[in-house]
């Protein structure tokens, strides 16, 4: 399941399934992401109480349910053993994959990561019977907008004052 990938800067980027061992940096990769983006794109539309709370939710017992599950993945990125992404998702039923979370290191955004991380999930998830695959985002996250769209995403739904009176939005790829 290991890839070896170029990367722009002319290194070794690897993508591989995620281990136990990588859950502490999963952790600490997320929250930096996450908290950076909430900064960046969402500060003023998405309570804080709210991001608190997400934040909590990367945690040892989440990111430990997408190892070693049929009906999960993980996969993480690594250039010269340092983490630079991940990606985790489960499989519904009736042949869906859902992404449930991608992130890749704030400096290393828009050098490709993202999409290799995507595409490892596409190959993996068409190798379990899938025929689509879908992630949910807000219309704020620019960068994750246009990493579903050049990556062959559609937006398919876009869910008005949805979770928490907040818009979201269904991005799918179909993979037949």
């Amino acid at each position: 399941m290991e890839e070896n990938l170029r990367i722009m800067s002319g290194g070794q980027m690897l993508i591989r399934e995620m281990k136990k061992e990588d859950i502490d940096d999963s952790i600490e990769l997320s929250r930096t992401v996450r908290e950076k983006t909430w900064e960046k794109y969402e500060k003023e539309i998405y309570p804080r109480k709210l991001l608190d709370e997400e934040l909590q939710l990367y945690s040892y017992d989440t990111f430990l349910r997408f190892i070693g599950d049929e009906n999960r993945y993980g996969f993480v990125a690594e250039d010269n053993g340092r983490m630079v992404g991940l990606a985790i998702g489960r499989f519904d039923q009736g042949g869906v994959s859902d992404l449930s979370w991608i992130c890749t290191a704030l400096e290393g955004q828009g050098k490709g990561t993202g999409k290799k991380l995507i595409n490892k999930v596409v190959d993996y998830s068409k190798e379990k019977g899938c025929h689509k695959l879908f992630a949910y985002t807000t219309p704020n996250l620019v960068t994750a907008v246009n990493l579903y769209l050049s990556s062959g995403f559609v937006q398919e739904a876009h869910l008005h004052k949805h979770w928490h009176k907040l818009d979201f939005l269904i991005m799918s790829k179909w993979l037949e």
